[in-house]
Parts: structure tokens; C-alpha cells; sequence
């Protein structure tokens, strides 16, 4: 076996390029983990997870790097600031976080605390979300954005905040809207903030291509804008109309897109200060992606252009624009939430023991009793003895041929459970071997271009699926999935990786490798008793609070983190995962009626001498650990 080296996993998983350089692989061959790129600082995931579990936090666990927040942060604001300076732009630029792409509290606070240096905003779309905004404000004074569709109470709540001291801006997304805005700010008696919202005719890509177009959701048409100024015209509120907005869909993937609705959109901003209207912002909404893949193309799971390019993009798009209409550039504002949180959290666990080589039949001895061997096995042992690379494609298409022959003879009769096992472990065996000749191959025939597929085992590791990256499940979302230790090892095995619910969907067959797309992960054969450690990174944008509870696996437990000079890292807080009577609870089962109930059926039982009294209390024992324990599985 050749000698394998860091940089071979580094390859094989396309680490350095999906990583964006917040992760690495150490001489220990552990994956760590930077606050930001090129940080010499780094922290070891399987030291970290190895301290963690001696502190009673069981996997699976959700890691929460703080500090990659604040590194991403910087390197959007960064690169809008080079591509301020590279064109000479005359205005400002702003980052806003639209809480819905990752609401938890201590996320929020954490970026509204690192984006104090770069004028940070939130942007938000419901009730609830402006709620949680005002409260970070309130000790942590910022800009909001509101946007999505609002009623009285919402309009109502923005005007009263604005008038005690919020900055908050309302986006008009509907005409009815803002005829609501003007009424109520009349009644209260504030002049309010206003933005407007475009709907554009240029679409963006994938999955949230339908956010853009004349076919969108939200957005106000171009007939509808110019209503909307004479009526502001008419009330005497055309200046407070100081923001337009537009948005094309998330996970842009191709940069041609995003200039064409670029352009678009500036043109109207251009045409809309030729009007008289005071437009001071121009809001390009969210969009920029995160190259979940490492391919830098335009597959879904990828973008084609980088941070750098897509900035320098916007500013040159409308310092263009808006030179040749003779118009003040506007302010730039973006919301980036993908881009911003994608990165900072891991989820680590452990791969259920898959060690079964013990319990396997021994059928090496049945072997010499050629006699006693059927003719379709004697047929697949000679492949197996005779096999090399100059009659690789035909023993591959005999093996195939036999191996159906093999299940047809057990259909009618013809062939025993035992001789079948043997069939398919001398072909196991067979495609083993192959797999060996095709590794040392430059050129592979064309029907073994997929041979790898017919070696891949089933892994099962310790998670839910629904739970944990429900978008892989819903709509096909690649992730980065990498073992966290042992990487200066070949990995010995490929895999399909299977969650702990009991559906058959709840397993991930598509995986990032080191031409993109791959179905299958290459991972390491466990030996006994061995903690094997899997990670799912980039899985900080949607995934925390899209969850569901199938096979009610509820919350995992949470860590947050913080890198620390003198400790390597130290941990800020601790967030339990749910337990069993916590999930029950959602599901309107109470964990105390449940043993009171049982408890009452046990005891009939004993009085009827039924059971024992020991038994009675041994599972009552037995009932109460799981009521307090957690959902998921650790011996």
C-alpha cells in the first residue's frame, strides 16, 4: 500500500476547498478548526469532542465556533471595503443579518456584537423576529430592516418603536402596505421610515430562483412603485422614502445573475432619484453563496465567483449605472446570512460500532470441499483465483451474470441459504480484489466507471437527519462530511451514511469529493471498541431551525465556543439536548401521567402475582432513565 499522506484526505474530501481556510488537518491527522483564515490558532475537533465527553456532554454534538462569526463578518465587510477603495465609490457599504437564516439568541448576540465595528443591521420578517431584533437593539443599539408581509399590529409596532428611539426601517412590499404605514404614522404622529421593494424580471438560480422574476412573492411592479410615489407625493412623504430594495433568491450560484439583476435594479434607483425621490440606500438583499461543494462552479451546491469578485461586482455594476444617469451613488446594503453564519457550527458524532467481523461465517474451510460447492459458486471461486487486469471486463460481467444466476437458483429452490451466503461472500471477495487492479488502472472501462458503488457499506452514525441538516433530506443540499480523526490513514472503506430514525430516508448517498459530487464517503474500517467521529460542516445557515422531530431525536446538545490563547479554547456555554420527557412534551404526552399510568398497571400485575416485585421496579427504574435521559444513543 502506497504511503498516504494529510494532503491525500485533503484531496479526497476537497477540504481546502470548501474550507475556506477555517479547517485544516493537523500532523495527528485531526481536523481543526480557525477563527479565521490563515489563523495559526486552531482547535483540535477530536481533542475538543474527547474533553467534552469527559465532561458528560455526549455526542451528538452541535459546536458553535463564535468566532468564525466574526471572521466571516470581517471578510465580506473587507472585501466590500477593497472594492469601495478599488473604484473609488463615492458611498458607504453595510452588512445586515436577516435573523431567519439562524434566530438562536446567542447567534444573533454574537454577530450584533462583532458587527459593532462594521455599522452591522438585522433584517427581519415576522413578528417574533422583530420582537428578538428589538431586544438585541435594545442593549446593542443597530439598524433593523423589517421585510415580508405585515398587518396592523406589525406596522403599528415598528411606527411606536421607531417613535421611542429604534432605528427601524419599514419595507413596503405590498401597495395596501403602505397605505397602512401612512394611516398609522398620521394617527401616532411620526414621519416613518420607508423602503421599497422591487420585483425585478431577473431571476437568480436553483432551488430559490422563484424569490426573483415577475413571478415573485413579494415586491412591488414598476406600475405599482409609481403609484406608490404619487401617493407618498400627495401625503407629503416622498422624502421619507430613502431605501429601495430587491432580492433574487438565496444560494446564487452564478455571478452573471446576480450582475444582471444588478443592473436592473440600479436602473430603477437611477430612474427613481431622476423622479425626485430621495432614495439614499440601495438594498441588493441576500444572495451570496457559500460553495458548499469546493467545485467553484455553478453546480446548487456551489458558486462560481468568489466574495471578493461578487463585491467588487456590485460596486463597479452601480458606480456605472448611477455615473451615467448622473445620480449620487446610493449606500449598499446586502444580506448576507448564508455567507455569514454557513461555517460556524460542526455537528460531531459518532459512528455506531460496525465492527462485525466475529459474528461472520467462517466459509475459507467450505472452499477446499470443492465437491460439496454448487456449480454457480465453483464458477465465481475460479474468478476469483484466475482475476487480472487483462481479463478484469469480462470476469466483471461474469460475476455480475453469476451473482443474479445465484439469487434466481434460491427463488426456484434450486440453491440453499448456506450456498447462497457462500455465493455472495466469494463475490465480496471477488469485487475486492477487482477494486485493487482498478485502483492501479490510468483508464477504466466505461461500466466500472460506478464499480465503487457495489463496494459501499451502510454506516450508521448517531444523528437524525431531519434533526440536524434537514435540507440534505429536502431538497438535496450537498454538506461537507468528514471524519474527524485518523486522516493520515487511508480510509479503508466507502460509505453511505445512515441516521438512527426508522426511515428509509434517512440516509445521505450523496457526498462532497474530490471532483465535486460523489456517492459515497471514504471512511475508515473501526476496529473494536473504537470512538469514531464523523463531522457535518458548513451546516450554520437554515439547518438550526429548520429541524423537525421524526422518531421525536429532538435537539442535540450544543457547545459554544471561543478561541482562548492560553487554553486553546474555552467554552461559554453549554446547551443540553432535548430528553425524552422534554420531546414528549411537544407531542402533548406528560413524562409524569405516563409513569403514574404504568406504575398503576404494574402494580395490578404484582397483586395478581404476575410479575415480581423486582421486576416491577426494575422497569419503572428502566422508565424513569429514559424519561430524563437524552434522545439519542450513547452506551
Amino acid at each position: 500500500m502506497s504511503r498516504w499522506s494529510i494532503k491525500d484526505s485533503e484531496r479526497i474530501y476537497n477540504l481546502n476547498n470548501w474550507g475556506d481556510d477555517y479547517f485544516s488537518i493537523n500532523k495527528k491527522g485531526n481536523v481543526c478548526v480557525h477563527p479565521s483564515p490563515h489563523s495559526k490558532y486552531a482547535i483540535d475537533l477530536k481533542v475538543l469532542v474527547d474533553d467534552l465527553i469527559k465532561r458528560k456532554i455526549t455526542p451528538p454534538i452541535l459546536l458553535r465556533f463564535m468566532n468564525v462569526l466574526e471572521g466571516r463578518i470581517s471578510s465580506i465587510s473587507r472585501a466590500f471595503k477593497w472594492a469601495i477603495e478599488e473604484n473609488g465609490y463615492p458611498a458607504n457599504y453595510q452588512t445586515f443579518f436577516p435573523i431567519k437564516v439562524n434566530q438562536q439568541r446567542q447567534v444573533v448576540e454574537a454577530i450584533a456584537d462583532f458587527g459593532k465595528k462594521y455599522n452591522l443591521g438585522l433584517e427581519v420578517g415576522s413578528k417574533p423576529e422583530l420582537v428578538a431584533a428589538i431586544s438585541i437593539a435594545t442593549d446593542n443599539p443597530l439598524p433593523i430592516i423589517c421585510n415580508g408581509y405585515k398587518d396592523n399590529e406589525f406596522i403599528e409596532t415598528i411606527l411606536h418603536a421607531n417613535k421611542i428611539g429604534y432605528d427601524i426601517t419599514i419595507v413596503v412590499e405590498k401597495l395596501f402596505e403602505l397605505e397602512k404605514v401612512i394611516e398609522f404614522a398620521s394617527q401616532i404622529g411620526i414621519a416613518p421610515k420607508l423602503g421599497i421593494r422591487v420585483k425585478l424580471s431577473s431571476r437568480g438560480t436553483g432551488k430559490w430562483a422563484t424569490s426573483g422574476g415577475e413571478d415573485a412573492k413579494f415586491g412591488l411592479r414598476i406600475s405599482e412603485i409609481l403609484a406608490a410615489i404619487d401617493l407618498l407625493k400627495r401625503k407629503n412623504l416622498l422624502d421619507n422614502l430613502q431605501l429601495l430594495h430587491f432580492h433574487i433568491g438565496s444560494q446564487i450560484t452564478k455571478v452573471d445573475k446576480i450582475k444582471n439583476a444588478l443592473i436592473e435594479g440600479t436602473r430603477v434607483y437611477a430612474e427613481m432619484k431622476r423622479m425626485g425621490v430621495n432614495l439614499r440606500y440601495l438594498d441588493i438583499g441576500g444572495g451570496l453563496g457559500v460553495d458548499y461543494d469546493g467545485s467553484k462552479s455553478s453546480n446548487f451546491s456551489s458558486v462560481n465567483y468568489t466574495v471578493d469578485e461578487y463585491a467588487n461586482d456590485v460596486i463597479y455594476q452601480v458606480k456605472n449605472i448611477c455615473e451615467e444617469a448622473g445620480v449620487d451613488c446610493p449606500h449598499i446594503i446586502s444580506e448576507s446570512g448564508r455567507a455569514i453564519v454557513a461555517h460556524y457550527s460542526v455537528l460531531v458524532t459518532n459512528i455506531l460500532n460496525t465492527y462485525t467481523e466475529a459474528l461472520a461465517p467462517d466459509f475459507e474451510s467450505m472452499l477446499t470441499q470443492t465437491d460439496k460447492l454448487s456449480p454457480t459458486v465453483k464458477k465465481l471461486l475460479d474468478i476469483y483465483k484466475s482475476i487480472d487486469r487483462h481479463s478484469l471486463r469480462e470476469d466483471y460481467h461474469d460475476t455480475v451474470q453469476l451473482i443474479q444466476e445465484a439469487v434466481s437458483l434460491f427463488k426456484l429452490g434450486y440453491m440453499t441459504l448456506q450456498e447462497r451466503a457462500i455465493a455472495e461472500w466469494v463475490c465480496s471477495k471477488i469485487i475486492a480484489k477487482m477494486n485493487d487492479i482498478v485502483e492501479r488502472l490510468k483508464s477504466i472501462p466505461e461500466e466500472m466507471q460506478n464499480f465503487p458503488l457495489s463496494r459501499r457499506q451502510t454506516y450508521f452514525a448517531n444523528f437524525s437527519l431531519f434533526q440536524s441538516i434537514p435540507d440534505s433530506w429536502a431538497i438535496d443540499q450537498l454538506f461537507p462530511i468528514v471524519p474527524i480523526q485518523r486522516l493520515n490513514q487511508k480510509p479503508d472503506v466507502i460509505a453511505s451514511i445512515a441516521d438512527i430514525t426508522c426511515d428509509s430516508d434517512g440516509e445521505i448517498t450523496s457526498f462532497v469529493g474530490e471532483n465535486g459530487k460523489s456517492r459515497y464517503l471514504p471512511i475508515h474500517r473501526i476496529e473494536p471498541e473504537e470512538d469514531y467521529y464523523i463531522g457535518f460542516f458548513l451546516i450554520g445557515a437554515y439547518q438550526e431551525i429548520l429541524g423537525d422531530m421524526h422518531n421525536l431525536f429532538g435537539d442535540t446538545n450544543a457547545v459554544h465556543i471561543t478561541f482562548n490563547r492560553k487554553t486553546n479554547y474555552k467554552i461559554d456555554m453549554v446547551i443540553k439536548g432535548d430528553t425524552v420527557t422534554n420531546i414528549l412534551k411537544y407531542v402533548q404526552h406528560d413524562g409524569n401521567e405516563i409513569v403514574k399510568k404504568v406504575h398503576n398497571k404494574l402494580e395490578q400485575r404484582v397483586s395478581l402475582c404476575e410479575i415480581s416485585i423486582e421486576e416491577r421496579s426494575h422497569f419503572l427504574q428502566l422508565l424513569d432513565k429514559i424519561l430524563k435521559g437524552y434522545t439519542y444513543l450513547w452506551d
